[in-house]
């Protein structure tokens, strides 16, 4: 496990570096250093060309793509399918046409000029740093030449998929084409822009469209072989309200893996990318979803409401681009794609085992970019805001608050994080109440106050909302919890398996005393409950408690022999701070487990079979 932290090193006054402190020595640089004092339009009017191509690559227009899909295979078969069974030819084609024509991009530089000018102004406002790895741009550019690139970011707000393509026209790299969601077309002005910068749009559910599915299947698999743009999506599907990693969706990730699989592409790059957030755009507006509150329609107007926000600070962005992951270094163990060189699995859905290796390498590259994420002081700071109001009090001396951050941030190192230090904890946690003061305040007498978010009556009772359905008061000490712990999720992936481990040992091994098989079999019981919660891999498990213990061993709360676990500290501050941790996540799903239990027998919502396992599952770990 190695120790990183993220430090400020000499620089100049244009330009910030920071340098995360492990054996890479990996180095952020501010993205923003040379746009502050500069003209955005000058720059973004420069003369831009890629620096390096795809060698397979095809200069294709929209219409070129067109042809393209509907002259395939797949689709004349699909076509001759449909009218089998009773459907028009030419109503067929029309429709065919109208689903590429709202699906399609348009990549036009001028566009992306456009987009160079506005974005950086936007930034400069709301962010004080925008720090990257350019040695992750290194290894990019290594990629293109020989192989599709696949862009895979976290999805943790809105910015993420202008970040990424600001990313790319910075450093001269070819601009990806975008997976959107179809609710970013209707806005006016706006959806056309995004699709003159690479955007395509998709429906949120069309599984079950006979039409639609290899519409969409084939357009993903023609950009992937021929338009030479690196393919970006978020294998996440949606945004995170929470601040966990969702689990992955599979339906563009099983699409470029079936390229490959039929011997299309001779391989693919996966290059994670993990975007950190000092503090989230969205954060209130998630915090009322989560309660119930509907998501707000995406509009211009919308947008231009929410212009307000760039009175506000929002702290630091860490954009960390992760060493890519080759497809055919993962998938060709797992899989024999010699069976899909010909009919009749040419054109045949994934195959059982076919979906479950995607699933894997889905996990596996959501692991690489939780790997990747810096944690802020704040998100520390909030387990310890957290503990206090789970104790009834709103207020934390901030001499109090500096110690138990302190104490914890060494061990997150240890536990394989990375966290933004810029100088001290002190100054560090400073700058974070400065950027958060709409979660907590610091008052005259050096302590912390936990603010009330405001009430949510004006927002939940506006034009076009529905009402929550809870009572003022709850809403009001729901969301300041809520919003809190979005900041804690964000670092939970360090922390979760060693909470899962400090918890069987002190609840279920009879005196701390447990062998490793045992410990083993009620860890895997934990991942089975938690598998929609956070990322596990199996066949990590082990490794993944090997860690735990020697976590928990480095900081004195366990002692280990070679018969396993023989003592445990359960009064140890680091014990405490991972119960707490766990806490939420136990509480909740015993209460799932009690609603189940007293769901009367005559109620058929619940399938029995699903019901049963449930039961099983949870009352093994409770």
């Amino acid at each position: 496990m190695a120790e990183a932290s993220v430090h400020i090193s000499a620089a100049t006054e244009e330009e910030a570096v920071y340098e995360e402190v492990t054996e890479s020595r990996t180095k952020y640089v501010d993205l923003l250093a040379d746009r502050r004092g500069t003209s955005d339009v000058r720059w973004a009017v420069r003369e831009w060309h890629p620096c390096v191509t795809y060698k397979h690559g095809k200069d294709l227009t929209r219409e070129d793509v067109f042809k393209q899909v509907l002259s395939s295979e797949r689709i004349q078969r699909n076509l001759l399918q449909l009218t089998k069974d009773g459907k028009d030819m030419d109503s067929l084609l029309k429709e065919a046409s109208t689903i590429l024509d709202q699906m399609g991009h348009t990549q036009d530089i001028s566009n992306i000029r456009k987009f160079g000018v506005l974005l950086p102004k936007i930034m400069k406002r709301i962010y004080s740093r925008v720090m990257i790895n350019e040695d992750g741009i290194e290894k990019i550019k290594a990629c293109i030449p020989d192989t599709p690139v696949v862009i895979l970011p976290t999805h943790r707000s809105y910015a993420d998929f202008l970040l990424v393509s600001y990313i790319t026209f910075h450093y001269n790299l070819p601009c990806p084409v975008i997976a959107a969601g179809m609710d970013f077309m209707s806005m006016a002005v706006v959806g056309d822009w995004l699709r003159g910068c690479g955007a395509f749009y998709i429906r949120r559910s069309f599984v079950d469209d006979p039409l639609y599915w290899p519409i969409f299947q084939e357009y993903v698999q023609t950009l992937v072989k021929y338009s030479g743009c690196p393919m970006e999506f978020f294998l996440e599907g949606t945004r995170s309200r929470s601040g966990k990693c969702l689990t992955p969706k599979l339906g563009l990730l099983g699409c470029i893996a079936e390229t490959w699989l039929r011997g299309d592409i001779p391989d693919a790059a996966m290059v994670p990318i993990s975007i950190s957030y000092d503090r989230t755009l969205e954060e209130k507006l998630y915090a009322y979803e989560l309660l119930g509150v509907p998501k707000p329609q995406e509009s211009t107007s919308g947008l231009l409401k929410a212009m307000q926000i760039l009175k506000d600070d929002f702290g630091t962005i860490h954009v960390h681009i992760g060493e890519p992951m080759y497809l055919r270094s993962y998938l060709d163990p797992r899989l024999d794609r010699r069976l899909r060189s010909s009919a009749p699995f040419y054109f045949a859905p994934l195959q059982k085992n076919e979906i479950s290796a995607c699933e894997s390498l889905g996990r596996h590259t959501l692991r690489s970019l939780q790997k990747g994420a810096v944690t802020s002081v704040w998100s520390i700071a909030s387990i310890f805001l957290m503990e206090a109001l789970w104790r009834k009090e709103r207020s934390v001396s901030f001499a109090h608050l500096l110690r138990e951050v302190s104490w914890l941030v060494p061990i997150i190192q240890k536990a394989g994080g990375t966290v933004a230090l810029e100088g001290t904890v002190e100054h560090s946690l400073n700058r974070s109440l400065s950027t958060h003061m709409v979660a907590a305040l610091l008052d005259a007498n050096n302590d912390v106050q936990v603010q009330q978010i405001h009430p949510v009556a004006q927002m939940a009772k506006s034009k076009g909302r529905k009402e929550v359905g809870l009572k003022e008061t709850t809403v009001m000490e729901a969301l300041t919890h809520i919003l809190l712990q979005h900041y804690i999720n964000q670092l939970i992936h360090i922390l979760i398996c060693p909470a899962i481990v400090a918890h069987i040992l002190l609840n279920h091994a009879p005196s701390g005393h447990c062998t490793q098989e045992e410990l083993k079999v009620k860890f895997e019981a934990f991942q089975q409950v938690f598998s929609y919660e956070f990322i596990f891999e199996s066949d990590y498990t082990v490794k993944d408690i090997h860690d735990s213990l020697s976590l928990l061993a480095w900081n004195g709360d366990i002692v280990v022999s070679d018969a396993g676990v023989v003592g445990v500290n359960g009064s140890g501050q680091f014990i405490f701070v991972l119960e707490s941790i766990l806490k939420p996540f136990l509480f909740a799903y015993h209460m799932v487990l009690e609603t189940l239990k007293g769901t009367e027998r005559g109620d058929h919502r619940f399938n029995e079979a699903a019901l049963l396992w449930i039961c099983c599952v949870l009352l093994h770990c409770f």
